[in-house]
């Protein structure tokens, strides 16, 4: 219940309420309310005559304030200043390039920009939301597992369970940041599951950042998304896993390894991220070996 409440999915109040998030006099008694907006509110920003740069930021705003089932987004531009500069130091003209757990793919920007002879795919295991009008309620399924919730006039009730089938009429809101989708119209933003998914062709260069952490997955599932990662990359080909945390010198972390015959191979490290620990460990023994 505490990811439901009373919802006004309005602009002005968009606006007023990630402003108000950033005042420690508003924030709590505004968090208090339970106030929730739905995922119609990027479909009014996306459709807003706005410039597109604030379009871009109300939108990445949004993301990360509401929730649909297991749906939740963190994002932000220019988040892996340090991480980004590395892959662009190793990423060839022709290359393909992904990145992992983009969320609307705002975070992907710089890389975007910077990127000129060479394919970047942009992923993420939520890529939409599903939605079907029943009188005066609308139901919203995540594509991930139909997990469900509901909008009714003033109020979103999200459910947290899955339905485990979406209507095929259902219609569909794209979680693509309108600001990268207007500055970068050949982009796509793909259904990719680190754990298992796989590319039609090998990559080059993935980047996963800020997907994998100690709080969310188990050593044992970081080693299966890794060997899967290592699946979907070229011979020679770079995986880069970043974070950003405060306690980060600089709050940014990342290590690099580079695909050898099966095994990955630990080049690069900057700022000790969580996860060395346990990729230097015997759980990682067969898949990750350090540089000689």
């Amino acid at each position: 219940m505490l990811r439901s409440g009373p919802c006004l999915d309005s602009l002005a109040l968009l606006e007023f309420y990630l402003l108000a998030l950033e005042n420690p006099v508003l924030k709590w008694p505004l968090i208090l309310l339970r106030l929730k907006f739905s995922p119609d509110i990027l479909e009014k920003i996306r459709a807003a005559e706005l410039p597109p740069e604030e379009k871009g930021r109300l939108f990445s705003g949004a993301m990360t304030l509401f929730r649909s089932g297991a749906t939740y987004k963190t994002t932000a531009a220019n988040r892996s200043p340090l991480t980004d500069r590395a892959i662009l130091a190793r990423v060839r003209p022709g290359d393909l390039l992904l990145e992992t757990g983009v969320s609307d793919g705002i975070s992907a920007a710089g890389l975007l920009e910077a990127v000129k002879d060479a394919e970047i795919l942009l992923s993420d295991r939520q890529t939409g939301l599903r939605y079907r009008d029943r009188g005066f309620a609308r139901f919203f399924y995540n594509s991930e597992d139909g997990a469900l919730s509901l909008k009714i006039p003033g109020f979103y009730f999200c459910t947290g369970t899955g339905t485990g089938e979406i209507p095929a009429d259902a219609g569909s809101i794209s979680l693509l940041n309108p600001l990268v989708q207007e500055k970068f119209k050949a982009v796509k933003l793909i259904r990719f599951d680190i754990f298992s998914g796989s590319l039609p062709r090998k990559a080059n260069v993935i980047k996963c950042a800020n997907v994998l952490s100690n709080i969310g997955f188990s050593p044992e599932q970081m080693r299966d998304a890794v060997a899967n990662l290592e699946k979907n990359l070229a011979e020679d080909g770079w995986l880069f896993i970043a974070q950003n945390n405060s306690r980060y010198k600089g709050g940014e972390a990342f290590f690099a390894l580079q695909k050898s015959g099966n095994t990955l191979i630990l080049r690069e490290e900057i700022n000790e991220h969580e996860l060395l620990p346990h990729v230097r460990s015997p759980l990682f023994a067969d898949l990750v070996r350090e540089e000689r």
